[in-house]
């Protein structure tokens, strides 16, 4: 079977609050055929010459529409993961920065994303609620440290590199 490698880059959106401390936005996807694994944080492909950090700002803009907000330096973890496509296996490397967002408004709703079966297509929520909704143990890592980043404590321990997710396409 030949193995094709592709790069993404995405954002942790969070946005500081007052009583509830930091709250976090993901998008729920019309492009994942996993059910369980509709919800997560916005990232996209790496065009040729561009950054992963370019990348992940301009995937951010194109999927909501936001206008205030700012990537945080000193926070770039990067995972991956193995899936097949249309009978070929694909190696994934998504790399995640932290994007801080000024005011926790409505995103615009780009083609890439569609309600679940409550209507919703967005979701801010504090990083239980959030952590809830993500499905694949390697994103619940980098956001678990993305929040200790953000709260100024150490980062949790990694997961073990030799725990590998796959996931059909």
């Amino acid at each position: 079977m030949t193995t094709f490698h592709e790069r993404s880059a995405g954002v942790i959106p969070y946005c500081r609050t007052g009583d509830q401390g930091c709250i976090y936005l993901v998008l729920h996807s019309a492009t994942v055929r996993n059910p369980r694994a509709k919800w997560e944080f916005p990232k996209g492909g790496v065009e040729s010459g561009e950054s992963t950090r370019e990348t992940a700002a301009r995937e951010f803009h194109e999927e909501t529409s936001l206008a205030n907000w700012t990537i945080r330096e000193g926070f770039e973890r990067s995972l991956s993961y193995t899936y097949i496509r249309r009978g070929r296996k694909v190696v994934k490397t998504v790399t995640y920065y932290v994007v801080e967002v000024f005011a926790p408004i409505q995103p615009t709703q780009s083609v890439e994303h569609v309600a679940d079966p409550h209507g919703d297509w967005f979701q801010w929520g504090t990083f239980e609620e959030i952590n809830r909704l993500l499905y694949h143990t390697k994103i619940r890592q980098v956001f678990a440290e993305a929040q200790a980043w953000i709260q100024g404590g150490p980062p949790p321990e990694s997961a073990p590199e030799s725990e590998a997710e796959s996931t059909p396409i």
